[in-house]
Parts: structure tokens; C-alpha cells; sequence
């Protein structure tokens, strides 16, 4: 066992140890509930995850049902009369029992190939909505860097390439010595520590994170709400770095006097609705106060299911149905409250609510959208929400085509197939399927 693991193993002994077992994290959690678990069996679901975390025992039945239903929501942790980080302890707990359900040589072919193809289907689409130059500069080695603070992009939110941009044009706009850095040659290691390939996440999310300390940052500004709280409870509390880590939606909310002086004073007025998540520091309440202070933007206050989950899709995809459900409520919602504007926090929920402009008479942006064009910036083509509506793609066909080009990249028509797949059997509001995969075969087809 590696120092790492140790010091997962003493972090899970510390929660068991100050656990009372009152089994109130069981009994808040959206996720036991809708897995259809018994929460008149909380007592023996914590009893069962001490004894998982002190013995090393194989998950009994019923604490393995729970710990595969978990979404990461954090309403545990918040519950937890004890003070205990839930969500941290039953996370390494999960790593404990696939480690113990499966060979390695299994959980580590498993988490190569999730890693495979979401590092595929992330350059695919950076190559298709970035240039070259741009593209280059987020994928440098962090070790390499100079700059005072690190804005993190983590891998995904690529495949929303302007949100990377809106960042750095807000960050641009408060004059900060700053350099981003992101891709899969810097993941979070997600995949591999939920597989229970606890060697290959070393080498990965765990080396990240050390990568981040030898840039010489003092500070690392987050987007993805997984890295966050991956690199939040299984880094920072298995070794103190140099450097503070946060959200960025936070920085810029300790900023918002230096953002407001920034700001541009006729801005469009919007009326609009935060599609909100829990569960990630205080992200949500930043960004609730970030956009009440742009000008002429109203806040709409709309009831929402904001903490079945931390963000949209990832674990939380298990569970099509109440997602499905949460995005269809929001959207009536906001129409009927009148809203006129969808603001999403993370990446992965832009991606499931950038096609309800084909069902719902309302815009979608995010919310680096919204600040980046009250600082006078922004701007960037959502190219994806063109691809979510499933109408004319000649906009998006004609920059992927330069940007492909740009970046010495060829798309293959299985390549389109599997894109196609990806973007639009998420769970989330969409036009149909049919105009981006028709419009980008024909563009594979050019070559």
C-alpha cells in the first residue's frame, strides 16, 4: 500500500471513529431514496460502512446499493450532526469496495477505457471550436508555468470551449498575472479512483495536483465541479499544498467590488433563472450574487431540485429520469415565471440545457457569458448550443472546419457517429439529432 492510500485508509478511520452511527447522512440522501433503499435501515446502512471502513469487508448488500447510488450531492456531509465530510468518507469507502469486488487488472482496463473515450471525445470537440494557438496554450504543462495564479479548466468543460474563454476574458479584465491550464494530460483522475484503480489515479489526478505546486502558484482557480471536489477531499486533506485552491465563481465573488467598477452600465435587461446545484463550497451563492450585481439583470427565485446533485450528468446520469424530470421542471419554470434567460454554473449542465432553446422560448447562457459581456468581452460563439438545437449548422460546420484545419486535425465519419452519441443521449433538452450528424458527415466526407 502506497503512502497515498494510507493516508485515504486513516481519513475513512477518522470519520468511522467520530461516527455516533445516528444514520441521519443516510436518511438526507436523494440518491438512497431513489434507488429505492429503506431509510428505516439507516442505522444498519452506517453500521455496515464503519465496519466496510475498520475490517476491509466486502460491501454487504445493502450499504453497496447505497454506495452505488451515490451522486456525490453532499447533503450527507451537511446533515451530519458530528460535523463529519460524508461525502469524503463514503467516496473512499466506494474505492474500498470495487477494489474488493474486482481484480485490478479489471477496474484498471475498465478506467483506461472511460478515460479513452472521453479524452477523445474532448479533443475532438476543442479541435472543432478552438484555434491551434489557443489550444496549445491550455494543454502546456502546468510544471511549467510562471504565472502567480493557475486557472485550472480540468478536461471536459472543453467541449464548451467559449466558457474556457469567457473565463480568461474576465480574468483578463481584473488585470491578473494568471495562465490556464487544463486538458487530459492534466485530468483529475475521476475515472480511475471511481473504478478503483487507485495506482493509475496516483499517477494521474494525484500527480496533477503536485504539478499545480510545482508551477510556483500561489493560488488555483477551479471550473469543474468533479476536480473541485476530488482535489478539495482527496488531496488537500492527504497533503496540505502550497497553493489556496478554489472555485473560480468564488474568486470572482471576492472580487465583485473590483468586477462592478468593470462593468458596463447598458447592459441588455434579462430576467433570469440560475439552474443551481449544491454541494460545491459556496459556488452557488457566489454566482446567485455575481449575476444579481450585473446591471439591468433581474433574478428570477425559482424553486429547483438543487441538491439531488453537485452538477448535472456524471454519477448523477444513473438516474436519468429524475434528471430528466429536473431540467423539463426548470425550463416550465422559468417560462412560466417569465423569465427570459437560463443562467447554468457548470459545463455539464450547459451541455444538458443548451438545446432548450429548440423546445422553450428561452436563451441559455452561462453565467461566464453574462459577466464576460457586462466587462465589455465575450462574445465567443457557443457552438455547442448550435449543435444541441439541431437546426442550421452552417455556422458551426464553417468553424469546425477552420479550427479542424488549424489544428492538423481530421474528423472520421465513426468519429461523428460517436460524437453524435455522446452529445446527444446525455440527459438534457435538445432538438433532434439528425442536422449536426448529417451536416458533420458530410463535412468528414470533404477529405
Amino acid at each position: 500500500m502506497s503512502a497515498y492510500a494510507d493516508r485515504l485508509e486513516a481519513l475513512a478511520r477518522e470519520a468511522a471513529d467520530r461516527c455516533t452511527g445516528c444514520g441521519k447522512c443516510f436518511e438526507v440522501c436523494p440518491t438512497a431514496r431513489e434507488a429505492g433503499l429503506d431509510i428505516t435501515g439507516a442505522k444498519e446502512r452506517v453500521t455496515e460502512l464503519s465496519a466496510l471502513t475498520r475490517d476491509g469487508a466486502p460491501a454487504a448488500d445493502g450499504l453497496q446499493k447505497w454506495l452505488s447510488a451515490c451522486d456525490g450531492s453532499a447533503r450527507c456531509s451537511d446533515a451530519c450532526p458530528e460535523g463529519i465530510n460524508v461525502r469524503q468518507w463514503v467516496t473512499i469507502a466506494k474505492l474500498k469496495a470495487t477494489e474488493a469486488a474486482r481484480p485490478l487488472e479489471e477496474n484498471a482496463k475498465l478506467a483506461a477505457n472511460r478515460f479513452r473515450h472521453m479524452a477523445q471525445s474532448v479533443r475532438l470537440l476543442a479541435s472543432m471550436q478552438l484555434p491551434s494557438e489557443t489550444l496549445k496554450k491550455i494543454l502546456a504543462p502546468a510544471e511549467k508555468r510562471t504565472a502567480d495564479v493557475l486557472f485550472y479548466t480540468g478536461c471536459n468543460v472543453l467541449r464548451t470551449p467559449h466558457i474556457v474563454l469567457n473565463a480568461m476574458d474576465i480574468l483578463d479584465a481584473l488585470e491578473l498575472d494568471f495562465d490556464v491550464v487544463g486538458g487530459t494530460a492534466h485530468c483529475c483522475g475521476v475515472y480511475q479512483f471511481q473504478e478503483g484503480d487507485l495506482a493509475t489515479y496516483e499517477r494521474m489526478g494525484h500527480r496533477t495536483f503536485q504539478r499545480f505546486g510545482q508551477s510556483g502558484a500561489s493560488k488555483v482557480l477551479t471550473w469543474c465541479p468533479t476536480c473541485t471536489k476530488n482535489f478539495g477531499e482527496l488531496e488537500e486533506d492527504v497533503e496540505a499544498p502550497s497553493f489556496d485552491l478554489g472555485h473560480i465563481s468564488e474568486f470572482l465573488f471576492a472580487n465583485l467590488d473590483a468586477l462592478k467598477k468593470r462593468f458596463k452600465s447598458n447592459q441588455p435587461k434579462r430576467r433570469i433563472v440560475i439552474h443551481e446545484h449544491k454541494g460545491i463550497g459556496a459556488t452557488l451563492e457566489s454566482i446567485r450574487s455575481l449575476m444579481a450585481a450585473v446591471p439591468n439583470v433581474e433574478v428570477v427565485e425559482l424553486p429547483q431540485d438543487s441538491g439531488f446533485s453537485y452538477g448535472c450528468g456524471g454519477q448523477a446520469a444513473k438516474f436519468k429520469d429524475r434528471e430528466a424530470a429536473i431540467h423539463r421542471a426548470l425550463a416550465e419554470g422559468a417560462v412560466a415565471a417569465g423569465a427570459d434567460t437560463i443562467v447554468t454554473m457548470y459545463h455539464s449542465c450547459h451541455r444538458s440545457l443548451a438545446g432548450a432553446e429548440a423546445v422553450y422560448p428561452i436563451k441559455v447562457v452561462n453565467f461566464t457569458d453574462v459577466l464576460a459581456e457586462a466587462l465589455g468581452r465575450g462574445g465567443h460563439p457557443d457552438y455547442y448550443r448550435l449543435y444541441k438545437e439541431g437546426g442550421a449548422m452552417d455556422e458551426a460546420v464553417s468553424a469546425a472546419r477552420k479550427f479542424l484545419q488549424s489544428n492538423g486535425v481530421k474528423v472520421e465519419e465513426s468519429s461523428v457517429q460517436s460524437l453524435t452519441a455522446d452529445i446527444f443521449n446525455e440527459t438534457g433538452l435538445a432538438g433532434g439529432r439528425e442536422a449536426f450528424a448529417q451536416a458533420f458527415t458530410a463535412l468528414a466526407r470533404e477529405t
